[in-house]
């Protein structure tokens, strides 16, 4: 099972919360560790950073959704609305995405698996 950015950047938070002070509610603890990755998460795509490899793969567009390492929860209900390929993704909104049921973290994770190749959804 891999780890989406989302908690990477929580476990980062986690971290850092547990060193500034101890926390009797652990729920809390895990709910501010996911707010503060949240935030991150959102900072980082108004920062609109390139993409980490300098050379856009231009095949990129043909190859299947895993190539994007999304949840397999969130691959399911693009393919249910026909989206099999990374251009598909592409040519979709976030309103269509948000219409197969799919939340704010599943539409941020979409955006960060496509700004990791320097692309986004359609406007």
């Amino acid at each position: 099972m891999s780890s989406s950015q989302l908690d990477l950047f929580a476990a980062a938070a986690l971290q850092g919360l547990l060193i500034d002070r101890e926390w009797d509610d652990a729920e809390e603890l895990a709910r501010e560790a996911f707010r503060i990755a949240r935030a991150m998460m959102a900072e980082r795509l108004r920062q609109n950073e390139l993409p980490d490899s300098e050379v856009m793969e231009s095949d990129i567009l043909a190859e299947p959704l895993e190539v994007l390492d999304l949840a397999l929860r969130i691959t399911k209900k693009l393919r249910a609305i026909g989206i099999e390929r990374v251009r598909d993704l592409t040519l979709t909104t976030e309103r269509q995405v948000r219409n197969t049921g799919l939340g704010d973290e599943s539409v941020a994770e979409i955006r960060n698996a496509l700004h990791r190749h320097g692309l986004t959804l359609s406007q």
